[in-house]
Protein backbone atom coordinates (compact mmCIF):
# COMPACT_ATOMS: atom_id res chain seq x y z
CA UNK A 1 0.00 0.00 0.00
CA UNK A 2 1.93 3.01 -1.17
CA UNK A 3 1.06 6.07 0.79
CA UNK A 4 3.71 8.65 0.53
CA UNK A 5 3.19 11.76 -0.18
CA UNK A 6 4.56 13.34 -3.46
CA UNK A 7 6.84 16.56 -3.71
CA UNK A 8 4.27 19.20 -4.64
CA UNK A 9 1.58 17.95 -2.25
CA UNK A 10 4.26 17.95 0.79
CA UNK A 11 5.07 21.63 -0.38
CA UNK A 12 1.70 22.34 -0.28
CA UNK A 13 0.48 20.93 3.27
CA UNK A 14 3.71 22.64 4.47
CA UNK A 15 2.34 25.97 3.19
CA UNK A 16 -0.65 25.50 4.23
CA UNK A 17 -0.15 24.57 7.97
CA UNK A 18 1.89 27.46 8.42
CA UNK A 19 -0.58 29.89 6.78
CA UNK A 20 -3.69 28.27 9.04
CA UNK A 21 -1.10 28.38 12.14
CA UNK A 22 -0.31 32.08 11.28
CA UNK A 23 -3.93 32.78 11.10
CA UNK A 24 -4.92 30.63 14.53
CA UNK A 25 -2.39 32.79 16.37
CA UNK A 26 -3.24 35.97 15.13
CA UNK A 27 -7.40 35.38 15.64
CA UNK A 28 -6.13 34.37 19.44
CA UNK A 29 -3.63 36.59 20.06
CA UNK A 30 -4.24 40.08 17.70
CA UNK A 31 -1.67 41.69 15.07
CA UNK A 32 -0.06 43.84 17.74
CA UNK A 33 0.80 41.08 19.99
CA UNK A 34 3.30 40.54 17.09
CA UNK A 35 5.43 43.58 18.49
CA UNK A 36 3.99 44.10 22.11
CA UNK A 37 4.77 40.35 23.03
CA UNK A 38 7.25 39.16 20.07
CA UNK A 39 8.19 35.91 22.08
CA UNK A 40 5.37 34.81 23.50
CA UNK A 41 3.22 35.37 19.35
CA UNK A 42 5.88 32.69 18.51
CA UNK A 43 5.38 30.35 21.33
CA UNK A 44 1.38 30.31 20.38
CA UNK A 45 2.25 29.62 16.95
CA UNK A 46 4.48 27.03 17.43
CA UNK A 47 1.88 25.21 19.24
CA UNK A 48 -0.81 26.29 16.76
CA UNK A 49 2.05 24.81 14.34
CA UNK A 50 2.27 21.54 16.07
CA UNK A 51 -1.55 20.65 16.61
CA UNK A 52 -2.74 21.91 13.07
CA UNK A 53 0.25 19.71 11.53
CA UNK A 54 -0.71 16.62 13.07
CA UNK A 55 -4.61 17.49 12.39
CA UNK A 56 -3.41 18.01 8.61
CA UNK A 57 -1.24 15.78 8.04
CA UNK A 58 -2.97 12.60 9.59
CA UNK A 59 -6.52 13.81 8.03
CA UNK A 60 -4.87 13.54 4.63
CA UNK A 61 -2.84 10.52 5.42
CA UNK A 62 -6.67 9.37 6.35
CA UNK A 63 -7.93 10.32 2.90
CA UNK A 64 -5.00 8.46 1.26
CA UNK A 65 -5.20 5.15 3.46
CA UNK A 66 -9.35 4.91 2.72
CA UNK A 67 -8.77 5.81 -0.96
CA UNK A 68 -6.41 3.20 -1.73
CA UNK A 69 -8.78 0.85 -0.07
CA UNK A 70 -10.93 1.48 -2.42
CA UNK A 71 -8.51 1.13 -5.78
CA UNK A 72 -8.46 4.89 -5.90
CA UNK A 73 -5.83 7.97 -4.86
CA UNK A 74 -6.39 11.27 -3.21
CA UNK A 75 -4.27 14.04 -2.95
CA UNK A 76 -4.34 17.35 -0.73
CA UNK A 77 -4.28 20.89 -3.63
CA UNK A 78 -3.72 24.32 -1.73
CA UNK A 79 -5.98 27.10 -2.64
CA UNK A 80 -3.72 30.14 -3.33
CA UNK A 81 -7.26 32.31 -2.73
CA UNK A 82 -8.45 30.50 0.35
CA UNK A 83 -5.05 31.29 1.90
CA UNK A 84 -5.21 34.85 1.25
CA UNK A 85 -8.70 35.02 2.23
CA UNK A 86 -7.77 33.40 5.81
CA UNK A 87 -4.95 35.62 6.53
CA UNK A 88 -7.16 38.64 5.94
CA UNK A 89 -10.34 37.71 7.58
CA UNK A 90 -8.02 36.57 10.50
CA UNK A 91 -6.59 40.51 10.85
CA UNK A 92 -10.64 41.17 12.40
CA UNK A 93 -10.52 37.72 14.31
CA UNK A 94 -12.56 35.64 12.28
CA UNK A 95 -11.00 32.62 11.17
CA UNK A 96 -11.86 30.85 7.68
CA UNK A 97 -9.83 27.26 7.69
CA UNK A 98 -9.70 26.22 4.44
CA UNK A 99 -6.65 26.75 2.58
CA UNK A 100 -7.28 23.93 0.52
CA UNK A 101 -9.06 20.65 -0.32
CA UNK A 102 -8.52 17.15 -0.47
CA UNK A 103 -9.49 15.70 -4.41
CA UNK A 104 -10.28 11.56 -4.52
CA UNK A 105 -9.16 10.42 -8.16
CA UNK A 106 -10.75 6.56 -9.25
CA UNK A 107 -11.45 5.06 -12.27
CA UNK A 108 -14.72 3.12 -10.77
CA UNK A 109 -15.59 4.44 -7.47
CA UNK A 110 -19.12 4.62 -6.13
CA UNK A 111 -21.22 7.71 -4.16
CA UNK A 112 -20.53 5.30 -1.12
CA UNK A 113 -17.23 4.90 -1.50
CA UNK A 114 -16.20 8.76 -2.07
CA UNK A 115 -18.30 10.14 0.51
CA UNK A 116 -16.22 6.89 3.02
CA UNK A 117 -13.15 8.21 1.97
CA UNK A 118 -14.27 11.98 2.45
CA UNK A 119 -15.71 10.84 5.60
CA UNK A 120 -12.48 9.29 7.26
CA UNK A 121 -10.52 12.64 7.16
CA UNK A 122 -12.90 14.41 9.30
CA UNK A 123 -13.52 11.60 11.44
CA UNK A 124 -9.11 11.53 12.15
CA UNK A 125 -9.94 15.66 13.40
CA UNK A 126 -12.08 14.28 15.32
CA UNK A 127 -10.64 11.53 16.99
CA UNK A 128 -7.63 13.62 17.74
CA UNK A 129 -9.69 16.51 19.37
CA UNK A 130 -10.53 13.65 21.56
CA UNK A 131 -7.15 12.53 22.26
CA UNK A 132 -5.96 15.89 22.99
CA UNK A 133 -9.02 16.15 25.00
CA UNK A 134 -8.03 13.17 27.12
CA UNK A 135 -4.45 15.16 27.33
CA UNK A 136 -6.01 18.21 28.92
CA UNK A 137 -7.80 16.30 31.88
CA UNK A 138 -4.94 13.95 32.08
CA UNK A 139 -1.88 15.58 31.78
CA UNK A 140 -2.36 19.31 31.65
CA UNK A 141 0.43 21.66 29.96
CA UNK A 142 -0.17 24.78 30.78
CA UNK A 143 1.20 28.36 29.43
CA UNK A 144 0.41 31.79 30.35
CA UNK A 145 0.54 34.27 27.38
CA UNK A 146 -0.11 37.68 28.12
CA UNK A 147 -2.75 38.71 25.56
CA UNK A 148 -5.14 36.14 26.61
CA UNK A 149 -7.68 36.88 29.30
CA UNK A 150 -6.90 33.58 31.47
CA UNK A 151 -4.62 34.48 34.18
CA UNK A 152 -4.13 30.77 34.93
CA UNK A 153 -2.42 30.13 31.38
CA UNK A 154 -3.77 27.84 28.41
CA UNK A 155 -3.92 24.01 28.43
CA UNK A 156 -2.22 23.31 25.11
CA UNK A 157 -4.29 20.53 24.66
CA UNK A 158 -6.68 21.22 25.26
CA UNK A 159 -6.16 24.00 22.25
CA UNK A 160 -5.07 21.40 19.87
CA UNK A 161 -8.65 19.73 20.68
CA UNK A 162 -10.75 23.07 19.66
CA UNK A 163 -8.23 23.37 16.87
CA UNK A 164 -9.30 19.76 15.48
CA UNK A 165 -12.20 20.16 15.97
CA UNK A 166 -12.77 23.48 14.33
CA UNK A 167 -11.20 21.60 10.99
CA UNK A 168 -13.63 18.48 11.22
CA UNK A 169 -16.15 21.22 11.51
CA UNK A 170 -14.92 23.21 8.49
CA UNK A 171 -14.06 20.10 5.96
CA UNK A 172 -18.16 18.87 7.38
CA UNK A 173 -19.32 22.04 5.23
CA UNK A 174 -21.43 20.44 2.42
CA UNK A 175 -20.01 22.78 -0.05
CA UNK A 176 -17.96 21.71 -3.02
CA UNK A 177 -15.39 20.48 -2.59
CA UNK A 178 -15.13 20.11 0.99
CA UNK A 179 -15.60 16.88 2.46
CA UNK A 180 -19.07 17.86 3.72
CA UNK A 181 -20.15 18.04 0.21
CA UNK A 182 -19.05 14.68 -0.63
CA UNK A 183 -20.39 13.18 2.13
CA UNK A 184 -23.62 14.96 1.79
CA UNK A 185 -24.11 13.55 -1.44
CA UNK A 186 -23.70 10.02 -0.76
CA UNK A 187 -25.63 9.78 2.87
CA UNK A 188 -27.56 13.15 4.13
CA UNK A 189 -28.43 10.80 7.42
CA UNK A 190 -24.85 10.23 8.15
CA UNK A 191 -23.41 13.96 7.16
CA UNK A 192 -25.82 15.11 9.78
CA UNK A 193 -25.59 12.71 12.04
CA UNK A 194 -21.80 13.68 11.90
CA UNK A 195 -22.13 17.41 12.27
CA UNK A 196 -24.86 16.77 14.91
CA UNK A 197 -22.32 15.03 16.80
CA UNK A 198 -19.43 17.67 16.15
CA UNK A 199 -21.66 20.71 16.70
CA UNK A 200 -23.01 18.71 20.14
CA UNK A 201 -19.21 18.01 20.94
CA UNK A 202 -18.67 22.13 20.60
CA UNK A 203 -21.56 23.28 22.61
CA UNK A 204 -20.85 21.01 25.63
CA UNK A 205 -17.11 21.04 25.82
CA UNK A 206 -16.29 24.26 23.97
CA UNK A 207 -18.59 27.22 23.21
CA UNK A 208 -21.87 26.82 23.10
CA UNK A 209 -22.89 30.09 21.70
CA UNK A 210 -20.01 29.43 18.77
CA UNK A 211 -22.43 26.98 17.40
CA UNK A 212 -24.98 29.50 16.04
CA UNK A 213 -21.85 31.03 14.04
CA UNK A 214 -21.25 27.78 12.74
CA UNK A 215 -24.98 26.64 11.22
CA UNK A 216 -25.42 30.13 9.90
CA UNK A 217 -21.66 29.00 7.95
CA UNK A 218 -22.94 26.10 7.01
CA UNK A 219 -26.44 27.34 5.66
CA UNK A 220 -24.58 30.03 3.73
CA UNK A 221 -21.89 27.87 2.15
CA UNK A 222 -24.50 25.49 1.12
CA UNK A 223 -26.49 27.70 -0.33
CA UNK A 224 -23.28 28.88 -2.09
CA UNK A 225 -22.69 26.05 -3.14
CA UNK A 226 -25.56 25.21 -4.92
CA UNK A 227 -25.95 28.53 -6.95
CA UNK A 228 -22.43 28.48 -8.13
CA UNK A 229 -21.27 24.31 -8.20
CA UNK A 230 -24.18 22.50 -9.49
Amino acid sequence: MDITLEFDEIKEIGISVVAISFAFTLVFAGLDSLWKYPNYFFLFMLISLLTVGAGFILHEFAHKITAIYYGGYSRFQMWTSGLVFMLFTSLFGVLFAAPGAVYIYAPKITKRQNGIISLAGPSTNLLLSLFFLGLSFTNPMKIYFPFLESANGVNVWYFGAQINLILALFNAIPAFPLDGSKIFAWNKLVWFGFTVLLLAIQAILFSPILVISWVIMFIFFFVLSRLFFR
